[in-house]
């Protein structure tokens, strides 16, 4: 926990000019909508995207004009990502993100909609500031993946046939890409040697898919209060993450007419979920095979950058929250 702060803390000065970069930079000019920003953006998450924007930035060159275009890279990422989780609350009629009641249960669905538009348009409006045209190129493939995969996703609800490879499938295309392009972002923008490209995207595609798949293993093992909505989400909306698909391996009778279950019984099927170790067990051995190969993908990184991404790979294997 100890080296995990000294990497946050190393990037601090960064991080809070990326969260005053984020509030000028969606301001509308309409307080209604400013308003519903300003709440909605005070309660940033873990920001590992910018701080990872920010580390592979140390890559390349160091000048006045790749700072500031980092500090922009970083802050669109931020929210690019908050758009997204915008859209899945409404698509999973959450009603709480991070503690909070969602933009959707608070002021409206159709609200919630409008605003996550918006901050797309915001994100269209500031790339184009950027000259290199890579930027672009793997901003459209990934928002373009990011769309996919939420399409497969909705049409996959309830699918208790849905394979290890479909999943694997939908949280590169929900989560991975995503993480893959904040870290390459960050040697893009900042003129880094060729060589280290490919290293860098491949990293953070295995890093983003342990992430993802620790996720899904923390919405039925977090406390509730830590993880900001409620324990076993994914399974009551019908989104057959990997625990579900390994318990269905082992019992898919219970899980036949999975969408005409009532409330209790799902929750009883989380329950089992939570206390069955073999299955958690699993899911994390997966989720460390991937952190596996994203280590193996550093070794050529200057001794600095390895040292804060081993940290930060040391620190979700042990994720908690």
């Amino acid at each position: 926990m100890k080296r995990n702060k000294k990497v946050i803390e190393k990037y601090s000065l960064e991080i809070e000019k990326i969260k005053e970069n984020i509030s000028n930079i969606v301001l509308s000019g309409y307080e209604e909508i400013d308003d519903i920003l300003k709440i909605y953006f005070s309660s940033s998450g873990k920001m590992i995207r910018p701080i990872l924007t920010l580390i592979f930035s140390k890559l390349g060159e160091k000048n006045k004009k790749y700072e500031k275009e980092i500090i922009d890279a970083a802050s669109l990422l931020e929210i690019i990502h908050a758009t997204t989780l915008i859209h899945d609350d409404i698509i999973d009629n959450a009603k709480t993100r991070r503690g909070k009641e969602t933009i959707g249960k608070k002021h409206g669905e159709k609200t919630a909609i409008f605003i996550g538009d918006y901050l797309f348009s915001v994100v269209l409006r500031e790339i184009s500031n950027f000259s290199n045209v890579n930027v672009h190129k793997y901003l459209s493939y990934t928002l373009k993946e990011i769309c996919m995969g939420e399409i497969f996703q909705s049409k996959d609800l309830y699918n208790v046939d849905t394979r290890v490879l479909d999943y694997f499938k939908k949280i590169r295309r929900k989560t991975a890409l995503l993480i893959a392009y904040s870290c390459i972002l960050g040697g893009i923008v900042s003129n880094s040697d060729k060589k280290y490209l490919k290293k860098i995207y491949l990293f953070g595609y295995y890093l983003g898919m342990s992430y993802q798949i620790i996720d899904d293993y923390l919405d039925f093992m977090a406390k509730e209060e830590v993880l900001g909505k409620q324990v076993g989400q994914d399974l009551l909306n019908g989104n057959i993450t990997l625990p579900v698909i390994l318990k269905i391996k082992k019992e898919k009778n219970k899980f036949l007419d999975l969408k005409n279950l009532d409330y209790q019984e799902k929750l009883k099927l989380i329950k089992e979920i939570k206390n069955d170790q073999e299955i958690l067990n699993k899911v994390k051995e997966i989720s460390n095979n991937y952190l596996k190969k994203a280590k193996s993908q550093i070794k050529i990184f200057p001794m600095e950058i390895k040292k804060d991404l081993e940290i930060i790979i040391e620190k979700l294997s042990n994720r908690s929250y």
